[in-house]
């Protein structure tokens, strides 16, 4: 009995950590949406196409935070689970927040170096806009650790607070940049001032234990990170550079006037994609404990899918019924966005979402051969996007060629991985 209600207790603190959470990055969300809302009507069409490219590549840049945060909760709360008082903790946290500084140093100077190849290739005049997302790199690779181990030693509000700090901050500082006439300097300086003032918070609240002086070592060898992370890695960052490929690409297709309204468009239709992050957060971790203990993982696979494909359709619907209302209201009347690029752009990312499930599931039961697929998949939607840009709606249909694609390779995989869990389900 006493079992049973120490189990209950723990998947109830669970369960509250997980909402916590979830309300925090879903929080988060909407202040980074309230500040692309803010920069579109601010900022002119032309200006705000710059923040949108440039946040194409912010975004496939964050899929190496998130790499570097898994990595860094695993073994921490693996060293927290096994000895809370070991000196693993603080051997282990040390080393890579140490490492951390180093590559990050090497990461801004390249992106240093390239800010003048990227701004000539995405047609930006001005190259301090690239300069300051140079600037966040440095962050991107640090601020993670931090992230890494206040969730591993489960700090987990604080870790849902640094989120909405950084995403407030940028919110606030980067209209009151715009407004002052800073223009879309103004809007990416915002980025690195928040990750850097987020950061600074999780040093200053992060467990004292990991900064406790260890004489000992952790004992995680070189190839033993590389197994965990690598395929994650690619995994992660491939579906990244599919969904924001289409944000990058405009600006080096088009002129700035119809970047500027495709800019708008995904703006919107990145809600089809973020919306359903919360789903995946919460079934993950289910599907790799029943895969684990040999049981049927589909249990939370099929209604993980069902839940995307429904609320990602619902918001598909609004889009190409309400356009010209939609656009009115958030980003504002002086852009010009056809029901046809965000009716294909919401499927597109909807088809995408579905296979982002497939990802982390077949990442979940270790099958790897679902993420050699999703990398080869960026070459297909690309040779489509350079082959076929004579008009917008080509960049979105590309993208739903490309998930269609992605999901019935899923399924096909589904079914052949199935077979093991049969004699358990029956």
């Amino acid at each position: 009995m006493q079992a049973l209600r120490a189990r209950a207790e723990a998947i109830d603190a669970s369960a509250r950590q997980g909402i916590v959470l979830v309300i925090a990055a879903n929080l988060a969300y909407v202040l980074d949406y309230l500040f692309n809302f803010a920069a579109g009507r601010l900022l002119e069409p032309e200006s705000f196409s710059i923040i949108v490219s440039l946040a194409g590549i912010t975004n496939v840049l964050v899929v190496g935070s998130r790499v570097i945060q898994t990595v860094v909760t695993r073994y921490i709360s693996r060293f927290d689970g096994e000895s809370p008082n070991s000196d693993q903790i603080p051997a282990f946290f040390q080393t890579i927040w140490r490492s951390a500084w180093i590559w990050g140093t090497a990461v801004v100077i390249l992106m240093i170096g390239l800010s003048w190849p990227i701004a000539n290739w995405l047609q930006i005049e001005d190259v301090r806009i690239v300069l300051a997302l140079s600037a966040t790199t440095i962050l991107l690779v640090v601020r993670p650790v931090i992230g890494g181990g206040l969730q591993g030693v489960q700090q987990f509000a604080h870790l849902g607070f640094i989120q909405i700090i950084q995403a407030l901050i940028r919110l606030l500082l980067g209209a009151a940049l715009i407004w002052l006439g800073w223009g879309a300097f103004g809007a990416m300086v915002a980025l690195p001032i928040g990750s850097l003032l987020a950061l600074l918070y999780g040093v200053s609240i992060i467990d004292k234990r990991v900064w406790r002086k260890s004489d000992g070592h952790h004992g995680v060898t070189i190839p033993e990170l590389f197994k965990y992370s690598a395929y994650t890695a690619v995994g992660l960052l491939s579906y990244a550079i599919l969904v924001n490929m289409d944000a990058i690409l405009v600006r080096r297709f088009f002129d700035a006037a119809k970047a500027g309204n495709y800019g708008a468009a995904v703006t919107l239709g990145k809600i089809v994609q973020f919306m359903p992050v919360a789903i995946v957060l919460l079934l993950f971790p289910k599907a790799a404990q029943m895969q684990a203990a040999n049981e049927d993982p589909a249990r939370v696979l099929i209604p993980a899918l069902t839940a995307v494909f429904v609320l990602c359709s619902g918001i598909v619907i609004a889009y190409s019924l309400f356009t010209d209302l939609i656009i009115q209201l958030t980003v504002g009347s002086q852009y010009q966005v056809e029901s046809i690029v965000l009716a294909l752009l919401g499927v597109g990312l909807t088809l995408l979402a579905l296979a982002n499930v497939w990802l982390y599931y077949f990442l979940s039961i270790e099958e790897t051969t679902y993420v050699k697929y999703v990398g080869a998949s960026i070459f297909i939607q690309l040779g489509i996007m350079f082959f076929f840009h004579d008009a917008l709606w080509q960049l979105p249909a590309a993208m739903v060629l490309n998930g269609l694609f992605l999901c019935i390779v899923g399924f096909i995989l589904f079914r052949r991985t199935r077979a093991r869990y049969e004699p358990t389900s029956a």
